[in-house]
């Protein structure tokens, strides 16, 4: 009994042993890990993921610049009321002072030539003009030669009196204006660095393909050097989709713009769109937004246009442009009307310019010139307008389904579009004829065009004496037929062929002729109006309009 007493007291005791030695192993080891220090961190070897935009970027630095304008307005001001220290906003042309408000009540009204300023005027004696405050504005532009020449856009440096240029290492120079164009929105200025300046290269904006990676290098808000990417997300949008269209559109046909998710903003105006081996392929002219900032639609000039204006701001300090005289149109309604699938309509032919001269006509189709194919009008603007002033082109038409070649003398578009001065000249009294029952089909009623609008704009053809609510008519004229400025028909067009109306006659036989289905076109003599008062503008213009047969 004694002995396994004395084996569980052996065997206690060595249990109790191994916890302790256990024990004190543990904590000594607990006690040696707290003791540790920290490792030292060390910044690995940069290693390069992928290096092609910061490549281009690199590249392209030292041939961006940015660019800072001073407007100083020539006429003095009224003074305008102001909040005491109420702060203008930031962003694009400002006043130098920084300092904007609005008017507090019972101070001056803000603008002494309303009918309340002249009132106030009178009352309490006009306050004394002020000098203009300076405006100022920021841009950006990129070299392209290396004496100096710089390309940005016109809406930059447009009214400048200084334009200022800093370069990448931070140097600045005051630059003068060598030339703009602001049917392109481009202009050249320069500087004097005293040394070789690095250029950024063109590209061939043709090759570029929607989905293309780009990169967008410019000043937006005063940051210089900003570069965003993105992918060419269109091409070929027109100025006039991104405008809305609308009268002032007199040089937007030699806009056709690149569409690029690349972020654009106020500031990167001039700067360039580059592809993924740092070529200039678009210069940064314009965002589509509600907010003035950023939203996904950012809009360059191609590399190609810009390269035919740039050579000849850089010449001549002007752009010259070819012209014929001649309004066109190509959609493919009207083509289907004369009975072809491409080409190009002449709408109008000015009288005494080239086209008319050399015996264009309104329905002639002008199919070939110099023997390029013409498929659409952006093609052939673009031939007409590069060719040089006072050359002659081979201009290949379909008139009446034949073919013909005809040479025409390339003019001046200054002078060939825009000086029309044409005097008015005293028209007889009208007399009145009266209308043709309105036909049944179409809904028009037409009468003899009055003498004094065919003497006074040397017009032929049939007045539009009314259209009837309802009628096929109805939908493609607007119904504002007026006695002093009707709509004349002038010809109906079938399947290429063109007849000619004179008399109201001459419209019921052609009409006649028609069949169920049968696709044709009107020649109209269309009166100019005001959009918003539709006042008439003592102008004709020359279109074809597109009908099908109900």
């Amino acid at each position: 009994m004694n002995t396994k007493r004395l084996i569980y007291l052996t065997l206690i005791v060595a249990t109790l042993s191994i916890g302790v030695i256990i024990g004190t192993i543990v904590s000594g080891g607990v006690k040696a890990t707290s003791e540790q220090k920290p490792a030292i961190l060390a910044i690995p070897d940069p290693v390069s993921m992928s290096n092609s935009f910061s490549q281009i970027a690199e590249q392209l630095e030292p041939a961006v610049v940015n660019i800072h304008v001073v407007i100083t307005p020539q006429e003095p001001v009224a003074p305008q009321a102001r909040r005491p220290g109420q702060g203008g906003g930031g962003g694009g042309r400002r006043p130098g002072g920084g300092n904007g408000g609005t008017p507090i009540p019972g101070e001056p009204p803000a603008d002494p030539n309303s009918p309340l300023g002249q009132l106030y005027g009178r009352l309490f004696g006009d306050a004394p003009l002020q000098e203009p405050e300076p405006m100022e504005a920021t841009g950006t532009g990129f070299i392209v030669d290396k004496a100096g020449f710089i390309l940005t856009n016109h809406h930059v440096v447009e009214n400048a009196t200084k334009i200022t240029v800093k370069l990448a290492d931070k140097s600045e120079f005051t630059a003068r204006l060598i030339g703009s164009d602001s049917y392109t929105d481009l202009a050249v200025i320069k500087i004097d660095a005293g040394k070789d300046l690095q250029v950024g290269k063109f590209g061939n904006s043709d090759a570029v393909k929607t989905g293309d990676w780009v990169l967008a290098v410019g000043s937006p808000f005063g940051f210089d050097h900003t570069v965003t990417s993105g992918i060419i997300s269109a091409k070929g949008r027109s100025a006039d989709e991104l405008s809305g269209g609308g009268q002032n559109s007199r040089g937007n046909q030699f806009q056709s713009f690149l569409q690029t998710d690349a972020a654009i903003n106020p500031g990167n105006s001039g700067g360039p769109l580059v592809n993924m081996v740092g070529e200039v392929i678009g210069i940064n002219t314009a965002i589509v937004s509600e907010t003035n900032s950023f939203a996904g639609l950012g809009f360059a000039l191609p590399s190609n246009i810009a390269i035919k204006v740039y050579n000849q701001l850089a010449q001549s300090g002007k752009v010259t442009r070819g012209s014929i005289g001649i309004t066109y149109d190509d959609k493919p309604e009207l083509l289907r009307a004369f009975g072809v699938n491409e080409g190009v309509i002449v709408k109008d032919v000015l009288v005494g310019k080239p086209a008319a001269q050399a015996g264009l006509h309104d329905g002639d189709i002008i199919t070939f010139i110099d023997g390029q194919k013409i498929t659409n009008g952006p093609m052939l603007l673009d031939i007409i307008a590069s060719s040089p002033v006072e050359r002659s082109v081979q201009v290949k038409i379909l008139r009446s389904g034949k073919e013909q070649t005809i040479p025409v003398m390339i003019g001046d578009r200054e002078r060939v579009i825009y000086d029309l001065n044409v005097e008015s000249r005293t028209a007889p009294a009208d007399v009145t004829v009266p209308a043709n029952p309105p036909d049944r089909v179409l809904g028009i009623s037409v009468q003899t065009a009055p003498q004094k609008v065919v003497k006074q704009f040397g017009l032929s053809g049939v007045a539009i004496g009314s259209i009837q609510k309802g009628s096929v008519a109805a939908e493609v004229f607007d119904g504002s037929v007026t006695a002093d400025a009707p709509y004349i028909i002038d010809s109906i067009v079938v399947d290429g062929r063109v007849t000619e109306v004179r008399v109201p006659a001459d419209y019921d036989r052609a009409v006649a002729g028609l069949k169920r289905g049968a696709k044709f076109a009107f020649g109209v003599h269309v009166p100019e109006r005001d959009l918003r008062t539709l006042r008439f503008l003592n102008k004709y213009d020359h279109t074809f309009v597109p009908l099908t047969m109900p």
